[in-house]
């Protein structure tokens, strides 16, 4: 039985009842670890709330590009040129382009760090992991995303 979660491929093996964990590591290579059960369930219990904030943020997340604000801005400012409506429709799909480049780990905490507005400690404590691993995803997710839009800025 076999389960992917994040990066990870976890699996019990029932003929030896034991169980694994894949991953590759710094150099490419793939690696295969035992691990005990607990390991083992902790990480599906993490793939099922990563789902669940997963489905959360992806039904949200149209609306969540709107803030009463825009809204307000679109009624008072209908004047905008055609020009300014097609760059800002633009800009979103690009973001959303970017956000597609990012690991699972790194779009849930943006998504929760930037657009929800929750603090590093509150996401570690909500994803049961250390504040240095989260600062460190959204370091790296932050960088991915600047790389995505100065790689197509190249491009234009």
């Amino acid at each position: 039985m076999k389960f992917e979660v994040d990066n990870y491929i976890l699996e019990y093996s029932q003929a030896e009842d034991k169980y694994y964990i894949y991953f590759t590591d710094g150099e490419k290579q793939e690696q295969k670890i035992e691990i005990t059960k607990e390991i083992f369930d902790i990480y599906r219990e993490s793939k099922k709330a990563y789902t669940k904030i997963k489905n959360e943020t992806s039904r949200h997340l149209e609306q969540s590009d709107l803030t009463e604000g825009d809204i307000h801005n679109r009624k008072c400012n209908s004047e905008n040129s055609i020009e300014e409506q097609i760059l800002k429709n633009v800009e979103k799909i690009r973001t959303r382009q970017a956000m597609k480049n990012l690991t699972e780990a790194q779009y849930r905490r943006i998504n929760l760090h930037i657009l929800k507005d929750m603090s590093i400690r509150d996401i570690a404590k909500l994803e049961k992991v250390r504040k240095g691993q989260i600062e460190k995803s959204l370091k790296s997710g932050i960088k991915k995303f600047k790389k995505f839009f100065l790689n197509r800025e190249d491009k234009i």
